[in-house]
């Protein structure tokens, strides 16, 4: 009787072990809200951007690296992100941070990888010289120099411009 119980033991045994390093491997993915964390940790998040009177919004020229740093800004309880960058020439890029083409998705947000941002969506590639000046296609929502003033190394945003994609970034970064 003692060898039949030996003999169950070491597959039940076998089994959880298996089973035990799938879950160890499957858990952390399943919780990860991004593909590639490594490659972002050069991003900066700053939730302190200066919201005027008029609802317009402002940068300090000198938080932007080529690093990009991420401004959130609350259009009524729905929050719109936007990104300033420094390209490879030096001149600041603002963009906001959903996906031309996937709008709407709540994956359709971007994430820096050295000099690429990648939509979390569709999975393009899109060169950091290019942002805040590509139209259309799968790459950040251009903010150009209609839609934002630079003065004495401050850059405002005009929250008409901001407010006008707040139907885009309804489920945006909703999972």
């Amino acid at each position: 009787m003692k060898t039949k119980n030996k003999n169950i033991i070491l597959p039940i045994v076998a089994v959880l072990v298996v089973v035990a390093a799938v879950l160890a491997i499957v858990i952390p993915k399943l919780t990860d809200d991004s593909t590639d964390n490594t490659e972002t940790q050069e991003t900066v998040q700053n939730d302190s951007v200066t919201v005027l009177s008029s609802g317009d919004i402002e940068i300090n020229e000198s938080e932007i690296t080529e690093a990009a740093t991420f401004y959130d800004y609350d259009a009524d309880g729905t929050t719109i992100e936007l990104f300033a960058v420094k390209a490879s020439d030096g001149s600041i890029r603002l963009a906001l941070n959903t996906c031309q083409v996937c709008m709407g998705s709540p994956y359709a947000y971007f994430l820096q990888s050295g000099d690429s941002f990648i939509c979390q969506n569709c999975k393009n590639s899109f060169d950091t010289d290019d942002v805040g000046i590509e139209q259309g296609g799968c790459n950040p929502v251009p903010i150009t120099e209609d839609n934002y003033t630079e003065s004495d190394g401050i850059i405002t945003v005009s929250s008409d411009f901001l407010e006008e994609y707040k139907e885009e970034f309804s489920s945006w970064k909703n999972f």
